[in-house]
């Protein structure tokens, strides 16, 4: 259903009515509800009337989130623009313009970069002319702020590597993007700067891959359709010798070739798309993702059944060293260095709450 949705081609599945709420809440859980409730009511399957009220609303519901974050996300950008700020709005409604239906795509905070260099002056700005007072996260990467119900992340930093060598050549890189390489995409009536395609194709990719290793429910199946989009929609505009030399210096050239190789025999994306050849070794893991995901969803639904703080975290931890053992092969000096931080990171946090 999935794949109906991201590609439009005929849907290769029947389906029994009787699954129709635990695949519901898997969507749900992997952010892929809109899809998953569109396909449903387009291709007429027959869930009986009950089901497809649930699921006419479940698509209503997106299609209204949908055009109340794009107004948003348009009224904000341009309070920026109109003060020359720099930013970039990441991820969120810059990727649902990729898709064959935008309000489709589910919704979750407005996240936006702003170069260290600028980051406290912009901070000010939007504290002084929007009347709010920003909350430092738990997450060391960003501040937050509400405005009118809609949750806003500022990042100084959209991606904590564990290895400090990564870690200095992605800032050096991300800084220069945001001077040099930014891109617009209209959203509304607003010019909105976004990431490169070439920026995108690494950011969302990197997003992707450490949902898998970190997020406590595996995968994170929406990041892996906004790969397939960016990959398929800014195909002839990413700069793929560029983005080669930046996967080598951050050591994720196996990983790439693992999620390429899932989001090609999994969700359908075209082959040339990867632009690089498939590797064999690469192939071996479209099988082994699908059969992890399936696993660590058993897992978590097992170890977050006790509750509590402590053992929410504990429970998390063991997730996260199960993923760490299945996928260190694909990252390792990046996954050697960054788990006892996560670790500690994550046990803050949920003392913390």
């Amino acid at each position: 259903m999935v794949r109906n949705e991201l590609w439009e081609e005929p849907l290769a599945c029947s389906i029994v009515k009787e699954d129709v709420r635990d695949i519901l809440q898997v969507a749900k859980e992997q952010m892929v509800s809109g899809l998953v409730a569109n396909s449903i009511i387009r291709n007429h399957l027959p869930i009986g009337d009950d089901l497809t009220l649930e699921v006419c609303a479940i698509q209503q519901l997106h299609e209204k989130k949908g055009r109340e974050m794009n107004a948003e996300v348009a009224q904000f950008a341009g309070f920026l623009n109109r003060r020359n700020l720099q930013y970039v709005i990441m991820k969120g409604q810059t990727m649902a313009v990729l898709y064959p239906n935008p309000l489709m795509r589910s919704t979750g905070d407005i996240d936006f970069y702003c170069p260290k260099e600028s980051f406290e002056s912009t901070q000010k700005e939007i504290e002084k002319r929007l009347g709010i007072v920003m909350k430092h996260a738990s997450s060391k990467k960003h501040d937050n702020f509400e405005i009118e119900g809609f949750s806003f992340e500022m990042h100084s930093d959209i991606t904590d590597f564990g290895y400090w060598g990564y870690q200095r050549y992605w800032d050096t890189y991300i800084n220069k993007e945001v001077s040099d390489d930014s891109v617009e995409v209209l959203i509304g009536e607003e010019k909105v700067k976004t990431f490169s395609p070439t920026m995108d194709a690494l950011y969302i990719f990197l997003h992707a891959f450490y949902h898998l290793i970190l997020n406590g429910n595996g995968m994170g199946l929406k990041q892996y359709c906004d790969w397939c989009m960016v990959m398929s929609n800014l195909y002839d505009k990413i700069d793929f010798e560029r983005l080669k030399v930046h996967l080598d210096h951050l050591g994720l050239w196996k990983a790439y070739m693992a999620i390429a190789a899932f989001c090609v025999e999994k969700l359908g994306l075209a082959e040339n798309h990867v632009h690089f050849p498939l590797t064999t070794e690469g192939r071996k893991w479209a099988d082994r993702i699908v059969d992890n995901f399936w696993e660590i969803r058993q897992i978590s639904e097992n170890v977050y059944s006790s509750g509590g703080s402590l053992k929410h975290s504990y429970a998390t931890f063991r997730v996260v060293l199960k993923q760490v053992s299945v996928y260190f092969s694909l990252a390792p000096k990046e996954l050697m260095f960054r788990i006892p931080e996560m670790a500690v990171w994550s046990f803050r946090k949920r003392m913390m709450e």
